[in-house]
């Protein structure tokens, strides 16, 4: 309404050869304008209020999930085919009557392997099938390999460190390089960590990743450290720099003790306490998931202890006390960096997935 009464008989003026003349704008702003990026997302969450989805998407706990929104990145999420194309078509009529018209070059659709295997189309126009998506910066698929997601991390890391690498190698004082790759390599390589269900085999990945981006720091190759029979705990003593592994397990820590403190019906919640009732499990060994870190840890930890399995608390219970949890982790965190002068959820959810991401022609 505020928004409206703004742009209520709105004109603007130019001057050619020094004649004035006023134009009323009916188009409103464009991309770029600083009061843009809100209008839309002011704009978006009038057409969702009007779209009857009550009774579509997932049940999770009573709750049904049926889109996920950040600004203009939108995610439908169905149990089949036949209703994705239904509140695709509404939702696209439901921009049509604001003047949004979907990108459907960009518009795309995941499915596993409980969907049937069936064409989507809208208005003819046929959606494309993917079989993995980046939303918000991460790579997801519905098998959750984290694979693909490392490969564009290491990318991300070295074309990172690329663009420090003069300033790194010209910096003599060990403390400010460990800052400088502490603070840009580390978070480009661990981006998103929180949501990631690491197995031993990405752990190692992730620590040749940063392994080979600290000898390329301090000027050492492999054939080199080979040579000389120089430890990488060694090279990690002259770099100072902090552990990617361990600071993708704190982080991860750090979000899962938030994530269980919110009381407040979010999706972030219900989903991580979400157990799927209705399905039967696929034969073999099950995927990890993002919660086995948490129970196999706390189960090492009291079994160390030799506490009885009757007096033993749940991660997420512990969780939701703040001080609690800091201790169980504790001795974690002060292994943190390894520096001497120094003392650290993405659910798999069943059905089909529409994404949306900058698909909008104004």
């Amino acid at each position: 309404m505020i928004l409206r009464e703004l742009y209520k008989d709105f004109t603007t003026r130019i001057s050619p050869f020094y004649n004035n003349i006023t134009i009323d704008v009916r188009r409103g702003v464009r991309q770029g304008d600083t009061i843009s990026p809100k209008l839309f997302t002011a704009t978006l969450q009038n057409v969702m209020r009007t779209l009857e989805w009550d009774e579509m998407g997932v049940k999770i706990d009573g709750r049904q999930l049926n889109h996920l929104r950040f600004a203009d990145d939108i995610v439908l999420i169905t149990p089949n085919i036949s209703q994705a194309e239904r509140m695709l078509t509404d939702f696209d009529n439901a921009c049509g009557k604001i003047g949004l018209q979907l990108n459907l070059t960009k518009t795309m659709f995941m499915r596993n392997g409980w969907v049937s295997n069936a064409p989507f189309t809208l208005n003819g126009t046929t959606i494309s099938e993917c079989s993995s998506y980046i939303y918000l910066g991460r790579e997801i698929n519905m098998m959750n390999d984290l694979a693909p997601e490392l490969s564009r991390r290491k990318r991300a890391a070295w074309g990172t460190f690329k663009s420090i690498e003069d300033v790194v190698k010209r910096t003599k004082n060990i403390r400010l390089r460990a800052h400088l790759f502490d603070s840009t390599i580390i978070p480009a390589l661990t981006y998103a960590a929180e949501t990631w269900s690491l197995r031993k085999q990405d752990e190692r990945s992730l620590a040749v990743i940063e392994r080979a981006v600290e000898r390329s720091m301090l000027g050492v190759s492999r054939i080199s450290q080979m040579r000389q029979r120089i430890r990488t705990s060694d090279l990690r003593q002259r770099s100072k720099i902090r552990d990617a592994v361990l600071h993708a397990r704190i982080s991860k820590i750090r979000w899962a003790g938030h994530v269980m403190r919110f009381n407040d019906n979010r999706w972030t919640r219900a989903v991580t306490d979400w157990i799927p009732r209705d399905v039967k499990r696929s034969k073999g060994r099950p995927l990890t998931r993002w919660s086995d870190f948490f129970t196999k840890a706390m189960e090492e930890r009291y079994d160390a202890q030799r506490i009885p399995r009757a007096r033993r608390t749940h991660w997420a219970t512990l969780a939701r006390d703040r001080e609690k949890w800091k201790s169980c982790w504790y001795p974690l965190e002060s292994l943190d960096d390894q520096r001497d002068d120094r003392p650290e959820v993405l659910v798999r959810i069943l059905g089909t997935m529409i994404f949306f991401g900058h698909k909008f022609f104004l």
